[in-house]
């Protein structure tokens, strides 16, 4: 990978954004080189003992891609195309949707990793400034400009500090975490118990099932897809405060219950040497209306500005959505509009209350479970937010 480029300081940018996932590195990307980006992130960020998730885009995902410029890098990283999916989900009958006959085409499952080592590697060739070894922020607003003071990441380092950075624009990508708007006194709103658990199975010759795999059980819903490393995912979400939560930690319990079902009882893994992850999942996100109360020039994008619980299967593509859409709106900022964020703000209000509507059927069709608390709980969410 391209090595990051440390940032003197005190430095001014136009743009300063907070996360280097992909919706942030693919703004940067976007924005470069007609502004001077800086991108920062934690090592944290960057860890790799628990491999992320999220392996598919939508076959719509292909203008995403050809106007961030990285179409043809993303292409030539190997990703599969997406093959059908299967799922018991309304009833015990498994019902099949082709992707063929998606007028957009049939997407890709991704090879995660390389495909977010490439966003980055396109924000940094395009000429962005990458910190990747930053502690922990400070954020203010003075004289109308931005203030990043940044710590100097480890514990031995704790009075230290990476530089004070000022900038015109700041951008919130740090994710779920909400780094920066969490500081500036805003909120996830809408944020529900959802936890995923899951695991990574090791590659397995004979296995070339390329469809994905949704079942819902009585206390959340699985899935399953091989990606193109030829590991197979098997996921688990549930809620937070599920009494089973943590015998299911372990692979064995984990694969066992996975089984019950038979849309998954031919997974089996050549060996059981696999962990198994947890991390959050509920959906939730920013009040547009709280972020329009803050001063001019602070946007959040991808899961910072909404997040999607992982059924909808929106989560990259909204990435490079909320990235295309804020380059919009940032480059009319700079340009001198003062209402350049109302526009994007709305959208993002359209986006919520679309998502709302959908997630809320798709919880409301599994009849069968419908009076176990895991569902009670979404159809009850879903009732709340339609008022």
């Amino acid at each position: 990978m391209t090595a990051p480029r440390p940032a003197a300081a005190p430095t001014q940018w136009d743009v300063l954004i907070v996360g280097a996932g992909p919706a942030g590195a693919a703004l940067a990307g976007r924005l470069r080189p007609q502004y001077r980006v800086l991108l920062l992130d934690r090592p944290a960020a960057m860890a790799a003992g628990s491999p992320r998730i999220g392996e598919s885009l939508p076959g719509a995902a292909r203008v995403l891609l050809q106007r961030h410029g990285i179409y043809a890098r993303f292409l030539a990283q190997g990703h599969a195309p997406r093959g059908a999916s299967v799922a018991q989900w309304e009833s015990d009958t498994p019902t099949w949707f082709d992707p063929i006959r998606d007028p957009h085409g049939v997407g890709w499952h991704l090879d995660r990793p390389r495909f977010d080592a490439g966003l980055r590697e396109s924000a940094v060739a395009a000429g962005a400034a990458l910190v990747d070894d930053g502690g922990r922020l400070a954020v203010s607003h003075e004289d109308g400009c931005w203030r990043v003071d940044i710590a100097a990441a480890g514990p031995d380092d704790a009075s230290a500090s990476r530089g004070t950075q000022r900038t015109s624009v700041l951008v919130d990508a740090s994710g779920r975490s909400m780094a920066v708007a969490r500081q500036l006194g805003l909120a996830r709103r809408g944020r529900d118990r959802l936890i995923c658990l899951y695991a990574h199975l090791p590659a397995d010759r004979r296995d070339q099932d390329q469809a994905t795999r949704i079942c819902a059980d009585a206390n959340g819903w699985w899935y399953s897809v091989r990606v193109p490393s030829g590991q197979r995912v098997l996921a688990f979400h549930l809620d937070g405060d599920d009494a089973e939560l943590k015998a299911l930690r372990d692979p064995a319990c984990l694969l066992a219950k996975s089984q019950r079902h038979a849309l998954l009882a031919g997974i089996r893994p050549t060996a059981m040497d696999f962990a198994v992850h947890a991390q959050p999942a509920g959906g939730g996100g920013l009040d547009p209306e709280a972020a329009a109360a803050l001063p001019q020039g602070f946007f959040a994008i991808g899961d910072a500005m909404l997040a999607f619980d992982p059924i909808a299967s929106q989560g990259l593509f909204h990435a490079l959505a909320t990235a295309d859409s804020c380059a919009h709106a940032i480059g009319r900022y700079l340009d001198g509009a003062s209402d350049a964020r109302t526009p994007y703000l709305d959208e993002m209000r359209a986006v919520r209350e679309r998502y709302r509507q959908r997630l809320g059927e798709t919880y409301a069709a599994v009849h069968r479970y419908a009076r176990e608390r895991f569902w009670l709980r979404r159809t009850a969410a879903a009732a709340l937010l339609s008022r």
